[in-house]
């Protein structure tokens, strides 16, 4: 412990003596961005100065301004859907004017989780994905996890989040994949888990989902990919969004499944008199508002959710908000605060009654509930020291308070977990460095672990080395030391190093090697209880993270065709033809991957004491190839995804496929826009599960065959939607016991004032 202390006591002095090297700016890039063709200005446009950690981004009038300490800097300004277009400013010289001109490219917007700053997403060595907002807003989901399954290889297990197959199912202990919410960690401080509730799906700006070890970076939790949610901007100008659903469940396939006379479509079938307000459904109602109060930015959100659910003992009635304050703080610094709260009072189905009745719980798990309440608490302060030094602060709380009121269970947990990091950036010639330091505390008074307690601390450091035009390379580790209450503690090194090659202006080659842990989660060692006829039992012995090296080499190539030929006839030229007519243009990213686990843990069952236990099992490894190909065609009239994962994972000690993977997995979809109307779907695919835990004497193991339908009319400051979510009532079930959402149809109506 001395040692770790004189270390992190150097590394704030060395923070220390850069901050006195600090020096006033002397002058001010001002300027505007404006659409090429129409003049219009454009907002939110990424302006930096090349070559510093300086940049802005453009106002409802198109402006920005960054003060500078330079007699002469290279000004870029980027934006979705736009060339990115470069200036150079000398100091004295009143604005820069910047005039962009629209493409047909497929364009990513500038990423942050890849390296915990900005780059543009071709420059990150691993796999990255973005979910834009209009992904989001077109498939209307209830909570942002809905659509992270649509994009390739992402699955969602009962709320436990796997990428690329990381994660089987072990009733959401200890997630291998880190979820970041304006890159501050959202996991659970007792079971390592995630809790999709407390994001509020209208105010989400884009996912980035980073495929791979962001262990050198992130730490535990982060050993097969980082999830990061990035929240809207408060407005510069007072805006009210407001957006209303209802959703109807459709009765099963088989009518012995039929538990009920509440199916809406039933009712219609037998000619009963309809009553919505019986019928098996669901509907919520979201509200935000934000402005700007002198200098700071405000955005308040609130929504409210409730569902009879399609199964017995489904429903919940859940409320979430969220406050956003964002300001300057002098000329080189700005603070965001951010809180949120979530609440969620809900029914609970640990299995079904039989497979012969699976949408109906066992007698004597009716009226089991849980209630579960939820508090963060985030602030992050920027400050840029100078041309080449950014410092950023970092603070958050998390509360996580739940209990169940069971038959036969009454556990409960209060735990909180609290951090903090600091953050440097520097960019100086070829080299761009991020260097940091972070801890956190968890603490957790409970039932079911006992009173306990965990900590970590993290100094981490990355260079990324602009080896020339065409090169890049990263090199960085992070070192941890991870204390378990009074049982255990541990120290991890985690190395990364990745290479770029952009042989050609809009294709990027990568390779990466990078370590990953996982420490094991409060619940996974201190579990004990008992529900339902199952029992848990905790592992004291359980004082071993979880580790893996990760290797990765890809191809991302961007291209668009467009329409430059003279006018050309079919049958003189058909592809020529298509070319003029079509202006396509696609992104295609192929993936080569492969993982060693070792100390990998998960749920087995205990002979000797006849429950469930948490252990380290040994090896594994997982390898596989991803492939995903994005379209465009007739100027945004027609666009298409498809993506598609072949997985490999096998536990090295039996020789058997590791528990809850899917071998294949496949998703595609396409959106038709047409002025204001649109439509599109999506189709998910999975393999049948070859290996699970058994503790069943059945096996409803099937594969999965999913099509949603999404259409949507947009007029004056609205939009209507109506969606067939299970076009084709495809029944299956991706944990044993539990069958997933039949066919179910939504109305939404959004709004903007």
């Amino acid at each position: 412990m001395k040692n770790i202390a004189a270390v992190i006591i150097t590394f704030l002095l060395f923070f220390s003596t850069m901050l006195k090297a600090e020096h006033q700016s002397t002058g001010l890039i001002r300027g505007v961005v404006k659409d090429k063709k129409t003049g219009e200005p454009l907002i939110g446009v990424n302006v930096i100065v090349k070559g510093t950690v300086l940049g802005a981004s453009t106002d409802k009038n198109g402006r920005f301004s960054i003060p500078v300490s330079l007699k002469k800097a290279v000004v870029e300004a980027s934006m979705i859907g736009y060339i990115k277009s470069v200036r150079v400013w000398e100091k004295g010289q009143k604005e820069i004017v910047f005039k962009l001109k629209q493409t047909a490219l497929l364009q990513e917007p500038l990423i942050v989780t890849a390296t915990k700053s900005k780059k543009y997403i071709e420059n990150s060595p691993v796999s990255i994905e973005v979910v834009k907002r209009r992904d989001i807003e077109k498939r209307n989901p209830v909570t942002i996890d809905e659509v992270l399954t649509t994009t390739s290889s992402v699955r969602v297990i009962d709320g436990q989040l796997d990428v690329r197959g990381s994660t089987g199912f072990n009733w959401s202990a200890g997630s291998r994949v880190l979820l970041l919410v304006d890159g501050h960690p959202m996991i659970s401080g007792d079971a390592g888990s995630i809790n999709w509730d407390l994001i509020p799906v209208d105010e989400v700006d884009r996912v980035e989902i980073m495929k791979g070890a962001g262990s050198a970076l992130y730490g535990s939790n982060a050993m097969a990919g980082v999830v990061n949610v990035i929240t809207k901007e408060p407005s510069d100008v007072s805006k009210t969004r407001i957006k209303t659903y209802l959703g109807i469940y459709d009765e099963p396939a088989y009518e012995t499944w039929v538990w009920t006379g509440r199916f809406l479509p039933g009712m219609i079938k037998r000619g009963e008199n309809i009553n919505l307000k019986s019928a098996l459904g669901f509907k919520g109602v979201d509200i935000t508002h934000t402005r700007h109060i002198g200098k700071a930015g405000v955005l308040l959100s609130f929504g409210q959710k409730q569902s009879t659910g399609y199964q017995q003992n489904g429903d919940f009635v859940k409320y979430n908000a969220l406050l956003k304050v964002k300001m300057p703080v002098g000329q080189r610094g700005h603070l965001e605060i951010s809180g949120q709260l979530a609440n969620n009072n809900h029914s609970d189905i640990i299995q079904w009654k039989s497979q012969n009745s699976p949408l109906e719980v066992p007698e004597d798990e009716l009226g089991n509930r849980v209630i579960y309440k939820k508090k963060s608490l985030f602030a992050t302060y920027k400050y840029l020291v100078s041309k080449k030094w950014a410092l950023t602060g970092k603070a958050q709380w998390y509360r996580c308070d739940w209990e169940n009121f069971f038959s036969d269970n009454r556990d409960y947990a209060v735990t909180d977990r609290t951090g903090f990091e600091v953050q440097a950036d520097y960019v100086s010639g070829a080299h761009s460095v991020t260097t940091g330091i972070e801890g956190t505390y968890y603490k957790t008074n409970s039932l079911i672990y006992g009173n306990r307690f965990v900590y970590d601390l993290a100094l981490y450091a990355e260079d990324e080395i602009a080896v020339s035009k065409r090169i890049r390379a990263i090199i960085g580790t992070r070192y941890d030391y991870h204390v378990i209450d009074v049982i255990s503690q541990d120290q991890q090194i985690s190395p990364r190093t990745g290479l770029i090659f952009k042989p050609w202006k809009y294709t990027s080659l990568r390779a990466s090697v990078g370590h990953g842990f996982r420490a094991p989660s409060i619940a996974e060692v201190f579990a004990n209880t008992s529900v339902s006829g199952f029992r848990v039992v905790g592992n004291p012995d359980l004082n071993k993270a979880e580790r893996s090296w990760n290797f990765e080499t890809g191809i991302r190539q961007t291209m668009a065709f467009p329409a430059t030929c003279s006018d050309t006839k079919f049958s003189a030229n058909p592809f020529k033809w298509f070319l003029q007519k079509a202006n396509p243009a696609f992104i295609l990213d192929l993936s080569v991957f492969w993982m060693r686990y070792k100390n990998m843990i998960d749920v087995t069952m205990n002979p000797e004491k006849q429950a469930f236990q948490f252990v380290n099992l040994g090896k594994a490894r997982n390898s596989g190839v991803e492939v995903l190909l994005k379209t465009v065609l007739f100027d945004n009239f027609l666009s298409t995804n498809l993506g598609y994962t072949y997985l490999d994972p096998k536990d090295l000690e039996t020789g058997k496929m590791l528990n809850y993977r899917s071998r294949h997995r496949l998703t595609a979809g396409f959106d038709v826009n047409i002025n204001n109307f649109s439509f599109g779907m999506d189709y998910k695919y999975a393999s049948r599960i070859e290996e699970v835990v058994n503790i069943y004497n059945s096996d409803e193991r099937v594969p999965v065959y999913v099509t949603d339908f999404r259409s949507g009319y947009k007029f004056s400051h609205f939009r209507i939607n109506f969606d067939i979510k299970n076009l084709f009532n495809y029944h299956y079930v991706l944990r044993q016991r539990y069958l997933e959402p039949v066919r179910h149809f939504v109305i939404t109506l959004r709004g903007e004032l």
